[in-house]
């Protein structure tokens, strides 16, 4: 057995790599072959040929592409992952930045998508063809068509003209004086300084955000987690505790929620992947100013060193949450755990 865990961790590691080599790879290659010379876009119209010329042999654009791959593999295994031609500053500490707030509306909207999706997908399912159910339906479909800029609009223009005290952009009210680190997170950074009011501030400001980018994945795992309810049902063990007059409550969230949580958990794990990379549109409408924003003006300016990180960032947050959902349905279904050894 326990030769079989680490055989599985080494297999799990070689993949990990392979995958981010790959798409280091492929992002190196289509971010040069892409139109626009990222030492123009930087130095601007005006400057010289000269001068876009010494700034691309520094950039190392002048060398044959494998040169620049190797080169630029070679310094991010060093932790160096260059400078940003936008922000003239290291691409690492402009992540350490911008990351902390792109986490942390994520990790708040993927709060509201299990505790609103989960209850109302057991609902629908319950209560199905009545009228929670066409309701809880229609809200689902209705998260999952409207696009999330346009829930972002309309929170901001119910905001101003019913809670016009309700904070609308940024993360925290700027006369607070919000605590610096450790973790970049103003809600956990708050509460370990003891810092209550910008813990209250901050919750504000990131409700109308994290409930518009929490929609579409609501509407997703809300019909989700009602079929796989509804297709549960009929299933012979659910049937005889039920003809044994095992309580309604107990054979829902007890046994049928667990059996039906395999797909709901595998969507919400690459939702909240996707949500890393798939957020600029809410940041700039609240004006959050995050990471997902930062990789938008990295692409728009064709910033190579900055378009890298984000891109293998995401391409981290994607494998870090496929391994969670692996670990969290392998301890809910033996039977997962048992076919990973035997392959």
């Amino acid at each position: 057995m326990g030769r079989q865990i680490i055989e599985g961790i080494l297999r799990r590691t070689a993949s990990v790599l392979l995958v981010l080599f790959v798409l280091s790879l492929m992002i190196f290659v289509l971010a040069r072959v892409v139109p626009g010379d990222p030492a123009r876009m930087a130095l601007g119209p005006s400057a010289t040929a000269e001068q876009v010329a010494d700034l691309q042999a520094e950039m190392g654009l002048d060398q044959p592409i494998i040169v620049q791959y190797g080169r630029y593999m070679g310094n991010a295994l060093r932790g160096d992952l260059g400078e940003s031609l936008v922000t003239n500053r290291s691409v690492t500490a402009d992540i350490a930045d911008f990351l902390p707030a792109t986490l942390e509306l994520v990790l708040v909207t993927v709060f509201l998508v299990f505790l609103i999706s989960v209850p109302l997908g057991v609902l629908t399912a319950r209560y199905r063809d009545r009228w929670i159910d066409n309701a809880g339906r229609f809200f689902s479909l209705f998260g999952v068509t409207i696009p999330s800029f346009l829930f972002a609009v309309g929170l901001q223009l119910l905001a101003g003209s019913f809670f016009p005290d309700w904070p609308i952009l940024g993360r925290v009210d700027y006369q607070l004086n919000a605590p610096d680190g450790p973790t970049g997170l103003l809600l956990v950074d708050s509460l370990v300084h003891g810092r209550f009011d910008v813990f209250v501030d901050a919750l504000q400001h990131l409700a109308f955000p994290a409930l518009a980018l929490a929609m579409a994945g609501i509407g997703q795992i809300t019909r989700i987690t009602r079929s796989a309810m509804i297709e549960n049902l009929r299933k012979d063990h659910v049937l005889t505790l039920r003809s044994f007059g095992v309580p309604e409550r107990v054979v829902v969230f007890r046994y049928l929620l667990k059996l039906s949580s395999i797909a709901p958990l595998t969507i919400m794990g690459l939702e909240f992947a996707s949500l890393i990379g798939n957020a600029f549109v809410v940041e700039m409408v609240f004006g959050w100013g995050g990471f997902a924003s930062y990789g938008l003006t990295a692409i728009l300016q064709k910033d190579l060193n900055a378009l890298m990180a984000v891109v293998l960032i995401s391409g981290l947050f994607f494998i870090f949450a496929n391994l969670l959902v692996d670990l969290a349905l392998s301890l809910i279904d033996p039977r997962l755990r048992l076919r990973g050894q035997s392959a």
